[in-house]
């Protein structure tokens, strides 16, 4: 899998950008990953990654996020 984390700039937009990748559930898979912190983790398969990443890039017009390091503890294996 790949895995993508964002941060969001302001909490409000939380909704929206889970209303808006939810229309794309072929693509991706969205969670909110650490919810004090505004981190979201979008999951995807390596085939694709390259295309969520567009998507993701174009959604910056719209919603102010930034790419992230994973959180702390997230369970992903390293590597």
């Amino acid at each position: 899998m790949s895995v993508f984390f964002i941060k969001l700039a302001d909490k409000s937009s939380n909704v929206l950008l889970q209303a808006i990748l939810g229309t794309y559930g072929h693509l991706m898979w969205v969670r909110t990953e650490v919810p004090q912190e505004m981190i979201v983790k979008v999951i995807t398969t390596p085939g694709l990654a390259s295309e969520t990443r567009g998507v993701l890039e174009a959604l910056r017009g719209e919603i102010e996020f930034e790419f992230i390091d994973p959180p702390q503890g997230d369970g992903l294996p390293e590597g």
